[in-house]
């Protein structure tokens, strides 16, 4: 009977050792969670503890039995089944920000881990953790996403992807950025039914959410483009292989798509956080505008690395040049075709002391970057400074300085651009202002505002690089403008056949009508401008007239020149003077 109740007592007391253990572990557990999951193979939970009750509104044990979805916020399911899918044994899930459906009508965000067990194929414990509102990733509302797949889209990627390497760097957990490229998107969807093609996308959105750091940092960039950052030892590899896998089972014939991928260290270095996303957007935007070009998909990591680090040397370049005024301005001249006068010169930026040397492409680096409107105010200063001394030694000159269409919608740039032409109201009235990458203007009610804000105290203002198209005639209809300037190509193009003529001759004519003169760009010899005056064009710029110059007097100014009127401007178009004649 002792050898029984001694027995017993072991037996009592190696289970009361088990629950000791199976407790401790548990409040291990919850210290860093609030709700404890198993689920097995058929995503059917077998164990459920803490406070779910509170955070969706069910007692554990009636957990038990339900799907894990079941918990799940619909909009996060896609992204959750991805990450199961990315569990194999052996392996831990690391911190994702989830959403589960909650007890009320916002749902509650938590970060969700989790472990698959190797001894127990298909078992994974998952650990949900409440994250407290001044903790959670935050993703302001209204920020852009794809309505496909739900990813950020590019600009929105740049700006979150490059706080999250900030914040990851001063954690000591660097990150790295893949870019992924899955060829014509569009037109493999073009393959699809439309159903078929919408779970394709929101499949990709989620799988690639998935494989992001936190589950938020994953972006669709362009037309098969896409990034997302994630921790040193994420499967690359195996992300690649589970979108061909996406690809090959939405595809009727069952061939999919080639997909190629990068990765490089995210590393933004010591740029301010302003500067660091223009970095990432810059090679964002660069990685998209190369896809089937010369970018080397099987070579992108080199390309990328190399992408990056010349984005910050060209950054901080064009910062010093900014900041320290380290450019020079020159001059050229636009010429009435009717009787030879100069009407105004534009102010042309060039750097490195070399008049031959176009700045196109640090220019089109700032735009792209959105640091143009620094520059632009820059030279607009330096312009101004100018004519004051110029006034000073009794000359006066017509001034047109270029504004780019990035710039227009910047609310703390028209604010200081106003600033400064208040601060120089001798000399403001000789400014005439060129709205330059008119393609690019997104917003054209608030670029139609600036014009007409500049309008409204004298200025002139010039709509530059005018096209052919629909397009171009969409800018022209929303912005109202004093002068258009057509750009160089057609120019050239009605020089040589009578199609681009006709197109050049009937856009003067509806500029007329309008109220709008017209400039036509590189007029390189008296055979052009006879053509332009054919074809009722008023103003020319170009070499025939003059090569921009550091020397304003080189460029065919005279001392005396005075500063012309809008309604001068007007008066010495040929269409005007012509339609006056007859009638």
């Amino acid at each position: 009977m002792a050898a029984l109740e001694s027995q017993q007592g072991g037996v009592s007391g190696y289970v009361e050792s088990l629950r000791r253990e199976r407790d401790r572990f548990v409040a291990l557990a919850f210290c860093a969670a609030d709700i404890l999951i198993e689920i097995n193979a058929e995503q059917k939970i077998t164990f459920a503890a803490g406070a779910t009750q509170s955070l969706v509104g069910t007692e554990p044990e009636v957990l038990v039995g339900t799907d894990i979805m079941d918990l799940i916020h619909p909009e996060k399911q896609l992204l959750v089944q991805e990450l199961l899918s990315n569990m194999s044994p052996g392996t831990r899930l690391e911190p994702a920000q989830v959403e589960l459906v909650g007890t009320s009508d916002s749902p509650q965000v938590v970060s969700m881990t989790g472990y698959h067990l190797p001894d127990m194929p298909g078992h994974h414990y998952f650990a949900f953790r409440l994250i407290p509102e001044n903790s959670i990733v935050e993703i302001p509302a209204g920020t852009e996403r794809d309505s496909g797949s739900g990813l950020l889209k590019k600009e929105a990627f740049a700006e979150i992807a490059s706080r999250q390497i900030r914040e990851a760097n001063s954690r000591g957990e660097p990150l790295k950025l893949t870019m992924i490229h899955t060829g014509d998107l569009d037109e493999f969807r073009d393959r699809l039914d439309h159903e078929s093609s919408e779970h394709l996308m929101r499949s990709m959105g989620a799988c690639l959410q998935a494989s992001s750091a936190a589950g938020q940092t994953a972006g669709q960039l362009d037309d098969g483009a896409f990034g997302f950052l994630h921790d040193d030892a994420f499967d690359v590899g195996g992300i690649t292989g589970r979108i061909e896998e996406i690809f090959r089972t939405a595809d009727p014939s069952g061939d999919g798509i080639a997909v190629k991928s990068g990765t490089i260290d995210a590393d933004v270095g010591e740029l301010s956080e302003a500067d660091s996303v223009r970095v990432m957007l810059y090679t964002v935007n660069r990685f998209c505008d190369r896809q089937g070009d010369d970018f080397d998909m099987t070579s992108l990591s080199g390309n990328l690395e190399k992408l990056t680090r010349e984005n910050k040397e060209t950054l901080s370049r064009f910062r010093e040049i900014t900041d320290h005024g380290k450019f020079d301005v020159a001059f050229q001249p636009i010429v009435s075709l009717v009787d030879g006068l100069v009407h105004h010169y534009e102010a042309l930026a060039r750097f490195d002391k070399k008049i031959e040397n176009s700045p196109y492409q640090l220019i089109t680096f700032a735009e792209n970057t959105g640091i143009i409107a620094d520059f632009d105010l820059a030279m607009c200063a330096r312009v101004l400074g100018w004519l004051k001394a110029m006034k000073a030694q009794g000359h006066e000159y017509s001034v047109a300085i270029n504004v780019s269409g990035q710039s227009l919608a910047n609310t703390a740039f028209i604010a200081a651009l106003h600033d400064q032409l208040e601060r120089a109201s001798t000399v403001r009235q000789q400014l005439l202002f060129e709205i330059t990458e008119s393609a690019g203007i997104e917003d054209l009610g608030a670029a139609n505002r600036f014009i007409q804000g500049l309008r409204s105290v004298g200025h002139q203002v010039c709509l530059d690089d005018f096209g052919a198209g629909a397009a171009a005639l969409r800018y022209l209809h929303a912005l109202e403008v004093d002068i258009v300037k057509i750009d160089g190509q057609y120019v050239r193009g009605a020089a040589r056949n009578t199609r681009n003529r006709a197109f050049l001759k009937a856009v003067t004519g509806l500029c007329h009508d309008l109220g709008i003169a017209t400039i036509a760009e590189m007029v390189e010899d008296e055979a052009c401008a006879e053509m332009l005056r054919a074809c009722d064009v008023p103003f020319g710029q170009g070499y025939l007239f003059g090569k921009p110059s550091f020397s304003i007097s080189e460029v065919g100014a005279s001392p005396d020149a005075s500063v012309v009127s809008v309604e001068e401007l007007r008066r010495r178009n040929p269409i005007a003077q012509r339609k006056s004649q007859e009638g």
